[in-house]
């Protein structure tokens, strides 16, 4: 059959899946040559998503997310310009049978089970916050099996499955099911009428493209434990779409005479990025009747071998089957706008409604006392037309809706003056779109949008019962404050004047229907239900575990703030820094400023007199990349951000001093690095610590190259790195000096771990055998450099023989679960490290036992000493070879603070000129640490 795309996607995608066991990664190579089949692709999806967003806007879609675009481009495999998510499934698999387990403790986490061989290794992560902002939820359900009424499952679109044992408290915190759910986004969930042990989740959040799911997990006993059915990722169709079943936004369970039959709705997508098209020819509505294997429902097709891409499915008292859709990303496609019905348990299907436009998203409620009367909620027909709500009494045969006047039918009138009197979604129907009815009274409807509606008269006039902040004429009305963006309402089985809502804002409870008009007649219930998205954060060097000072970048979210003592629950207090999407942080090592971020270049200062931009001008803030990288000299008091987006052609970084004047004086220029192809862009900016009169920078690209530049703060000098990394640079570290270089690469089918410790001159891959997943973050313990953590998109990950050839790397995720890290912050006054992820908020733990053990000098380590210790002043290092060392001591904040050359082994030096405090003391020879220890200044 021949297809085309809607977008025209300008590539063509491999043919076969590239299974990660069956290929060995690539690797890097000697020269700067670049991968040019990866940047063809960079190149392609980069141009497919400009086309994709001005297709949205022209059709009132949701345009692509740009950091899925980003996200794409940094894992995905560049030879086939594809991501390879089974990749998780089958770890899953190998972890589940012991698999990289972690047999050996490590310092870097307080020496948690340290000596405790062929053991778990335990409680390594300590979770921080924040404790009650919630995130996007779309699948919601009362637990059947709770006489009480009172549990309550529900998932994150990023953040997994968990459940809550009392929903009516709202002190009741959420738990989590299991660490492997954040490798899945929850759609739907739902139980089996004929045994309530049995539950279905579907994964893949189509309304957006941003979240691919994994097909549908399964549990037998009640949520205990889970199989994973209906799998996903099955290589590539003719026309280079990706097979599987990737998005399930609807299931539902039908009892036919004693019979559990499981309809499951697929719809095909694209991803976030726009770029990758996925389950187009697998949409359609799905049927099984052992619960385990599904067939495609083949009276409800579009073509000859494909379904329509499923948006709802509901089930009338008399077990009717109404099937709502949404549209097809395949062009010319009739896929949206309908409603389907069969009464004979899917053998043949009726179409009973179409609302004239092929790209509207429907949903159906039908009565659950009368199977004749059902309700919808869409998109409209036309541009003018943007909502449309529609109702039959007859079972679908004849339909009123709010496009007639006078019809008996209307639209509710949204409070808020910012929103259109015809659209209470306000443009984002093909994004929150809520309708229930009160299963008691089917005259009781509710819809959603931005905001909440009930009506008492079958849709005829409606009132408003929730609002999403105080703007404009919304402070005076006693409606409840409740987050925007609604996708989720569900009644109580067991009290049905209860309901739940989800939205972005997470999960929210009201106690009472018929009491709806107060401040407090529905309340927040987002305790300990931590799915924040972050995507890089910062410890304040000034501060300590016991009163802490953190600030994080969250989607959605904005720029958090962690703080205060522990509180009983080892949290700490959430504030906000900054409003929108939060993104790169920066502390002051003085505590004189901190810096938070909005996307691209709206970098923000905060000092004692307020907050200022960066960059002075709105085109300076404009460019850059999405979430933008930024990097900030604490000695020199300089910031350094990305200038230019993913398309330039050169590479350029924008330069701000005087971040610590009073009264605040920015000095901004530009500095130009490098000419390069188009698709080749900043990934990474690390500011070394150990240069401390001027400012040396390493900067790692999309396409694998990685620059030193010198004197980056006056009349620079920039010297290429002469190795091809072959992949996306996704962090870059230093370890005892500049000599000792760790780089990391996210894209699969690539090797992830390079190290070098001449400076970049030679370079040895630190695979090892870890398996074939993005990489995005490294830290080096600074008092062991054989111990080294990574984050990844599936936990951390460690090491204790990092020195050794091939490293044996293991799960130390315990705590944090299996989900994606994006960025480890350090802070050596307290050995703090802080591990920042991506739909789990953000988590800490402790470095411990100060003394080195290096490939060099395991042995005879014990035996160098530093003393006296504590010392006012005079202090020796007595090394065990005798040798001379250099001395390099470093504040709390990480910054060299004195300098010492050729040392002899116990000659007396004087620190005396330091502040009380402590400090951590590296000798070195000959570049090479080969001693550390924490001493401590009276």
């Amino acid at each position: 059959m021949n297809v085309k795309l809607i977008f025209g996607i300008g590539f063509t995608m491999a043919s076969l899946y590239l299974n990660a066991q069956e290929v060995p990664k690539n690797t890097g190579s000697k020269g700067s040559k670049i991968n040019k089949k990866y940047l063809k692709h960079i190149q392609d999806i980069t141009n497919a998503y400009q086309k994709n967003v001005q297709f949205a806007k022209e059709h009132n879609q949701k345009p692509p997310d740009e950091y899925y675009l980003q996200d794409f481009i940094a894992t995905m495999d560049p030879e086939t310009g594809t991501v390879h998510n089974k990749n998780y499934i089958d770890l899953e698999k190998k972890v589940e049978n012991g698999k990289f387990r972690a047999t050996k403790g490590l310092k870097i986490f307080n020496g948690a089970n340290s000596g405790q061989a062929n053991k778990n290794i335990t409680n390594l992560w300590v979770e921080r916050g924040p404790y009650d902002t919630g995130g996007r939820v779309r699948g919601i359900m009362f637990d059947p099996n709770d006489p009480t009424g009172k549990k309550v499952w529900a998932g994150g679109v990023s953040g997994g499955l968990w459940y809550n044992n009392d929903i009516t408290s709202a002190s009741s915190e959420w738990t989590l099911v299991d660490a492997f759910w954040s490798n899945t986004t929850v759609s739907c969930i739902t139980s089996d009428p004929n045994n309530p042990q049995i539950f279905y989740v579907g994964t893949g959040e189509v309304e957006t493209g941003d979240f691919s799911g994994l097909g549908i997990w399964k549990t037998t006993n009640g949520g205990a434990t889970w199989q994973h059915i209906f799998n996903t990722e099955s290589g590539y169709a003719s026309n280079g779409v990706k097979k599987g079943n990737y998005n399930i936004p609807a299931i539902k369970v039908v009892n036919n005479n004693g019979v559990s039959e499981v309809y499951a709705g697929v719809a095909g997508a694209y991803f976030g990025d726009a770029t990758t098209f996925v389950g187009l020819n697998e949409a359609g509505l799905y049927k099984s009747t052992d619960g385990t294997n599904f067939t495609l429902v083949n009276s409800l097709l579009t073509t000859a071998t494909r379904g329509y891409d499923i948006q709802d499915i509901e089930v009338g008292a008399d077990h009717s089957i109404w099937v709502a859709t949404r549209r097809s990303s395949f062009s010319n496609s009739t896929s949206g706008g309908r409603i389907f019905k069969s009464t004979d348990h899917g053998a043949t299907f009726n179409n009973v409604y179409n609302v004239g436009n092929n790209n509207a998203r429907v949903m159906v409620e039908v009565s659950s006392t009368n199977p004749l009367k059902a309700y919808a909620l869409m998109q409209g027909a036309t541009s003018s037309e943007p909502i449309r709500i529609a109702k039959t009494t007859d079972g679908g045969a004849t339909w009123i809706s709010t496009d007639t006047a006078g019809s008996g039918i209307t639209l509710p009138n949204p409070v808020d003056t910012g929103q259109p009197d015809n659209d209470f979604t306000r443009g984002q129907a093909f994004y929150d779109l809520v309708l229930e009815t009160d299963p008691a009274n089917d005259d009781h409807v509710y819809v959603g949008g931005i905001d909440s509606y009930k009506s008492t008269d079958g849709g005829a006039t409606w009132t408003q019962y929730t609002k999403w902040s105080n703007n404009n004429v919304l402070g005076s009305t006693n409606i409840s404050i409740v987050h925007a963006d609604q996708h989720a309402l569900v009644f109580n089985p067991k009290n049905p004047d209860q309901f739940v809502m989800g939205n972005d804002g997470g999960i929210f409870f009201a106690p009472d229907k018929n009491n709806l008009a107060s401040t407090t007649a529905v309340g927040m219930r987002n305790k300990r239900f931590n799915v924040t998205q972050f995507y890089h954060g910062t410890l304040n060097p000034s501060a300590s575990s016991a009163n802490e000072n953190m600030i994080l970048g969250a989607q959605d979210n904005g720029t958090k703030r962690l703080s205060g003592a522990i509180l009983a629950n080892n949290f700490y207090n959430s504030s906000e820094v900054y409003g929108g999407d939060g993104a790169y942080t920066a502390f002051d090592d003085q505590n004189k400023y901190h810096i938070a971020s909005y996307v691209n270049n709206y970098h923000i200062i905060f000092n004692s007199q307020g907050s200022y931009y960066l960059l002075a001008t709105a085109a300076q803030r404009d460019a850059g990349q999405f979430i933008n990288p930024l990097a900030v000299d604490r000695n020199l008091d300089i910031a350094y951000t990305n200038a230019n987006a993913s398309s330039s052609t050169s590479i350029v970084l924008n330069r701000i001093s005087g971040l610590a004047s009073l009264p605040l004086s920015l000095v901004r220029s530009q500095i130009t690095i490098a000419t390069v192809a188009a698709g080749e862009f900043v990934t990474d900016i690390f500011v070394s610590p150990y240069t401390t009169a001027s400012s040396t920078l390493f900067i790692g690209l999309s396409s694998g190259k990685l620059y030193k530049v010198t004197n980056a703060n006056a009349t620079h000098s920039t010297s290429t790195i002469n190795y091809n990394f072959g992949g996306y640079i996704s962090d870059i570290k230093l370890g005892a000096s500049e000599n000792e270089i760790m780089v990391t690469v996210s894209n699969f089918n690539k090797t992830s771990v390079f190290y070098s410790t001449d400076g970049g001159t030679t370079w040895v891959s630190k695979e090892g055998n870890l398996p074939d997943i993005p990489v995005k973050a490294i830290f080096m313990n600074p008092l062991d450099n054989n111990e080294v953590i990574l984050g990844t998109y599936y936990g951390v990950w460690g090491t204790s023989d990092f020195q050794a050839s091939s490293p044996t790397w293991a799960l130390y995720s315990d705590g944090l679960g299996k989900f994606k890290v994006n960025h480890f912050d350090y802070r050596p006054s307290d050995k703090t490290i802080l591990a920042v992820t991506y739909g789990r908020g953000a988590f800490t733990t402790k470095v411990t036992n100060p003394a080195l053990s290096t490939s060099n000098v395991q042995n005879n380590l014990m035996k160098n000493q530093v003393y006296p210790n504590p010392t006012r002043g005079p202090i020796h290092v007595k090394l065990e070879n005798g040798k001379t060392a250099d001395i390099e001591i470093y504040d709390a904040s990480g910054r060299l603070v004195m300098t010492k050359k050729n040392i002899k082994s116990d000659e007396e030096f004087n620190i005396e000129i330091l502040g009380k405090g402590d400090y951590v003391l590296k000798a070195l020879q000959n570049g090479t640490m080969i001693h550390t220890a924490v001493i401590v200044k009276k």
